[in-house]
């Protein structure tokens, strides 16, 4: 088994035989590097369980699939051990086990000059579809042929819940096309030349398969979108066409379906920030019932269509990760595993989730997590961490430094959602979104004067903190109200809004808050760009900005010209102003924990906080 060194990084995976059994090490992925964090090499279990395809590093092309054994295979491995099997080149992570669990579909990309590739004409000048079988060679794989006359690359490969179908997503220049093909198995493996039949042209929308039930193919379609929906396709009906089974509940964006006790659909559903679960009949599309969960964020659900029981992964702002059991008979809900935080008693806090009314009317929501029965009278230390204006749903709901502050200092913390409300609704909003960040900032000072007013705290004892984009609408809203902080944490953020790269890779963030190339956007982004509205007639709250050497999305100089700024208009202030730099060269574990305690001492130093027993 590897072991883990100074410069590396592991997923670390762990197996139990019953729901209360010992919980035992089956693998660990190790991740070497040393240049930050890494995703964790990915991995797709076999139907049974039996294999794990996985990728032994997520930076290395040398060899991009191994599996390993969960029981003694003959022929093949031992428990917990290799197979001989490796896949090399530029390839994804496993598509899809067959049913049969003999191999599994994978996708590899391809030049015109590869003679593997090239030796069929249908392989497409993007990627390839190959079948592995286990204990065989590479050069063994079969290549999979094409619909004809399609163009594009392989998005995404499936295999049907009942086993029968293989399904693609071709991803062409204006649309993505959606394929099924019978797969036919016999001793022989899989067909060489399935028959690809077209369900649709998804023009920009999208199609997640669900599962298979009788003749009908199930989807989640505009899944990251209100109006999502659970559709069907009939197989067996004449000119097929899909039909709408149940739209998402108003308000709610659908984020995953899944087929559960075989005539139920399970929907994990966002919103307001939160997660929720609901479960529906699958023919009729009638609302069976919702299951009852904490505040907080599901990530992960385990469901196959014939069980009654589901098993998902939540995390709440007192809990970092607890594994549930949903038993579909009883509508019970209970607890596999949970992780603890050493010395922090989660049951001693409670999660509150209330609106704020923004700027513009619309409101946003905000999750208070505090001691049970603390008594609202200003006079709690509050720390306000702001998420969303990357415009990514998933939000690290658990917060190491938030647990800390809340035991050490008896303080309140805060998670606020600045960018749900914001009025983006319209055509004309989405197309300039960016021109709504001024939002994000007012939403920041809503969220603030919230705390004040129900006295959870006063502005002397306020935190603000946020990182990256969030940090910028930070950083600009002291700039506008500095009485409202007494203190603010700026980290790796991007404070010179006229200085943003122009260049095409920086795409994502003009998508954000914009590109200082285009004279409409320079001119709202000059508004509130922090580093050039310091206002050196106000005392500011105390202020520690931090950045990264080597940071390639966000260059230290941001941090570097905006402590400078604040220096040089503010020689007097009150309260420290403070930049503090770390070395991406570090121990990411032990960085962060440095980090922590650096943000946590310049909270409790400037604020003139006392550690709790």
């Amino acid at each position: 088994m590897p072991t883990k060194d100074s410069n590396s990084r592991s997923s670390t995976i762990y197996r139990q035989k019953t729901l209360n059994g010992q919980k035992e090490l089956f693998f660990n992925i190790v991740q070497p590097s040393s240049d930050g964090p890494l995703i964790a090499g990915n991995s797709v279990h076999s139907p049974s369980g039996k294999f794990l395809a996985y990728a032994p590093d997520s930076k290395s092309t040398d060899i991009a699939i191994r599996v390993v054994c969960a029981e003694d295979v003959e022929g093949l491995c031992k428990d917990k051990g290799p197979t001989a099997d490796a896949i090399q080149g530029d390839i994804t992570i496993p598509a899809a086990w067959t049913h049969d669990e003999r191999g599994f579909f994978y996708t590899k990309s391809v030049k015109p000059s590869d003679k593997q590739a090239s030796s069929d004409a249908n392989a497409g000048p993007g990627n390839a579809l190959y079948y592995h079988r286990l204990g065989t060679q590479q050069s063994q794989d079969q290549l999979m042929s094409m619909p004809s006359g399609t163009a594009g690359r392989i998005s995404t490969v499936d295999i049907s819940s009942d086993g029968n179908w293989l399904m693609l997503s071709l991803r062409g220049d204006s649309t993505t096309s959606l394929w099924v093909a019978s797969m036919d198995q016999d001793s022989k493996g899989v067909p060489q030349k399935p028959s690809f039949r077209k369900l649709a042209d998804m023009g920009e929308g999208s199609y997640s398969y669900i599962a298979t039930h009788g003749s009908r193919f199930y989807f989640l379609t505009h899944w990251d979108k209100p109006q999502s929906r659970v559709v069907a396709y009939d197989m067996n009906a004449p000119n097929g066409q899909f039909v709408n089974v149940f739209t998402a509940k108003d308000g709610y964006e659908m984020r995953n379906a899944y087929v559960i006790a075989r005539n139920h659909i399970l929907v994990q559903y966002f919103q307001n920030g939160i997660s929720t679960l609901a479960v529906y009949e699958i023919g009729t599309g009638k609302h069976v019932r919702d299951i009852e969960l904490p505040v907080g964020m599901v990530y992960s659900v385990w469901a196959q269509p014939d069980d009654g029981e589901v098993f998902f992964s939540h995390e709440s702002l007192l809990n970092p990760h607890t594994i549930y059991r949903y038993d579909f008979a009883t509508d019970a809900r209970s607890t596999i595993s949970d992780a603890k935080i050493p010395g922090f008693d989660a049951s001693a806090f409670e999660v509150r989730q209330v609106s704020v009314a923004g700027k513009n009317g619309a409101s946003f929501p905000m999750f208070i997590a505090a001691r049970k029965g603390i008594q609202l009278d200003g006079s709690h230390p509050t720390l306000l961490s702001a998420l969303g204006v990357s415009g990514i749903w998933y939000t690290p709901w658990f917060s190491q430094m938030g647990s800390a502050f809340m035991k050490h200092f008896r303080g309140v913390y805060v998670l606020a959602h600045i960018d749900i409300g914001s009025p983006d609704n319209s055509d004309a909003d989405k197309k300039s979104s960016q021109h709504q960040f001024q939002q994000n900032i007012d939403n920041i000072k809503s969220a603030s004067a919230y705390l004040v007013q129900h006295k959870y705290t006063k502005p002397a004892l306020l935190t603000a903190y946020g990182t990256s984009f969030e940090g910028t609408a930070v950083a600009a809203a002291v700039n506008q109200a500095p009485d409202q902080f007494g203190c603010a944490l700026i980290d790796d953020s991007s404070l010179d809004l006229s200085r943003l790269p122009r260049e095409d890779i920086a795409a994502p963030w003009h998508s954000i808050i914009g590109d200082p190339a285009k004279k409409e956007d320079f001119d709202s982004m000059f508004k509130y760009s922090p580093l050039h509205h310091v206002d050196g007639n106000h005392a500011y709250p105390a202020m520690l900005l931090t950045t990264s050497q080597g940071n390639a999305f966000v260059p230290p100089w941001h941090s570097y010209k905006m402590t400078a700024e604040l220096q040089h208009k503010l020689p007097k202030n009150p309260h420290p102003l403070m930049l503090r730099e770390y070395s991406t060269g570090d121990d990411w574990s032990a960085l962060q924990s440095t980090s922590m305690a650096d943000m946590l001492s310049f909270i409790a130093t400037s604020l003139g906080l006392k550690q709790n027993a």
